[in-house]
């Protein structure tokens, strides 16, 4: 019984060990996208806090040899991000947030909707097309012209 007991505790560090590592490895490029989404530190730290609560439920998922962790994480930080942009206040009903950054300030109003839509609000290219009243090819045209610009800027 004794050694059931010390063998769950190593198993319980070794966990933590792992949440820690992937923490010192990952988690400033991840502050960093979401500082570049949110445009608030302090807002996105708490995100980056409450991302890592969550790892220990994802380590299977995070150590599996198929998978890479930053994506992995960046996935968790998108589901995070696509409710803080779900929430919605009086001021910004009426124009949907747009992001900000060198590569999409050179995009038309639309492509930004459509590409920050898709990539940092976790939207998918049907409830986009619906949204916009337009069909999903026209979408997926529009995101392809997005990667274009940015392609032609690196």
């Amino acid at each position: 019984m004794n050694t059931q007991v010390q063998n769950s505790a190593s198993v319980g560090q070794s966990r933590l060990l792992l949440v820690h590592k992937l923490y010192q490895q990952y988690a400033g490029m991840l502050l960093g996208y979401m500082i570049d989404v949110i445009k608030n530190q302090a807002v996105a730290e708490q995100y980056l806090i409450d991302i890592f609560k969550n790892v220990p439920h994802e380590l299977d998922e995070l150590t599996n040899p198929d998978v890479n962790p930053f994506c992995h994480l960046q996935a968790m930080a998108r589901k995070k991000l696509a409710d803080y942009s779900s929430r919605s206040t009086p001021e910004n009903e009426s124009k949907p947030a747009l992001c900000n950054n060198k590569y999409t300030r050179q995009m038309t109003e639309e492509q930004q909707l459509i590409f920050c839509g898709v990539h940092w609000h976790g939207k998918t290219i049907a409830s986009l097309a619906t949204e916009l009243g337009k069909p999903e090819e026209a979408i997926r045209k529009i995101l392809k012209d997005c990667f274009t610009i940015i392609r032609s800027n690196n």
